[in-house]
């Protein structure tokens, strides 16, 4: 018989994180501990619980029909504790503590070094935890207390701070010019060695744009990943589309593609989060840095 002293409570967590990411190696990176911890905990919780919840295969592990169902009152029983201890912590940490960001890879990469030194210089009680990944990121169950993503709008659940807008543009290196010639605009660019998405990428309006008016045989490269894209035209592999925040000293800006909507950035965070003055204070610093933002500004991306 199962009883409350025979549960370790903080076994559930593993439950949680396993049952998302489907093997141990990977709940192991997301929890920051060893596979075999993750391992010796998910059978600590079966025996526990004298039933197996997980289904294990070649493939990683997969729920059983038991662990379904208790996975489903046990992301409830997570979420209403957390919702506790953001209560407790915003009012006791002031302006100290810890700020999960999740944000996309060049932002991360280009921008944000920088403004988080500069802003634990002024905070120096503040650790920012960075994310870098495009992924979905759920707020709501505190997979991070704030987000950097491209949308159109924000969702309804979520609150959003629109940080800024960008252009689309094309871009090659200048050894590239020198050797094809520069494209005076899109009309010229069936003409030049194209670098395209791919997965991912594939619905972008840039993309599926290229992939409609560019003959095959001019796709030189395919990459999944913005920046890569970046760096494959900087080293002089052929023409990109890529928005303006990815521009690199060895790249030369050619012209805006009209065709393809700004890009609209926007800071995500969850109603919660609104009293927490640790997120207060980041968020004002982060829009007084972006509104300051040489890069930005020379490309007339609005904030």
């Amino acid at each position: 018989m199962v009883t409350l002293d025979s549960l370790n409570w903080d076994d559930f967590k593993y439950l949680i994180v396993v049952s998302r990411h489907d093997t141990l190696a990977k709940a192991a990176e997301v929890l920051k501990v060893n596979h075999s911890t993750v391992f010796r905990r998910i059978n600590s919780l079966e025996e526990a619980l004298g039933s197996k919840i997980f289904i294990r295969n070649s493939d990683g592990y997969r729920l059983s029909d038991v662990g379904v169902e208790i996975l489903e009152y046990v992301e409830g029983i997570v979420d209403r504790v957390a919702d506790i201890k953001l209560v407790l912590d915003n009012q006791k940490n002031g302006t100290s503590g810890e700020i999960n960001l999740t944000v996309p890879h060049n932002f991360g990469y280009c921008f944000l070094p920088s403004y988080i030194r500069k802003f634990q210089e002024k905070y120096p009680e503040i650790i920012v935890n960075l994310h870098i990944s495009n992924d979905d990121c759920n707020l709501s169950k505190r997979e991070a207390d704030l987000a950097i993503r491209a949308c159109s709008k924000p969702p309804e659940h979520l609150v959003g701070k629109h940080l800024f807008s960008l252009h689309w543009s094309a871009f090659a290196s200048l050894e590239y010019l020198e050797t094809y010639g520069e494209p005076a605009g899109v009309d010229e660019l069936s003409d030049h060695r194209l670098i395209c998405s791919h997965i991912n990428l594939l619905l972008l309006p840039a993309f599926k744009w290229i992939r409609e008016n560019i003959p095959h045989k001019n796709i030189v490269a395919r990459s999944n990943d913005l920046v890569s894209m970046s760096a494959l035209a900087a080293a002089g592999v052929g023409v990109a589309i890529l928005p303006d925040d990815q521009v690199k000293p060895e790249l030369k800006r050619l012209f805006t593609v009209d065709f393809v909507p700004t890009s609209n950035i926007w800071l995500l965070f969850h109603p919660d989060m609104r009293s927490c003055k640790r997120l207060k204070v980041f968020k004002d610093f982060l829009l007084e840095q972006l509104s300051n933002e040489t890069l930005l500004i020379e490309y007339n991306c609005t904030c």
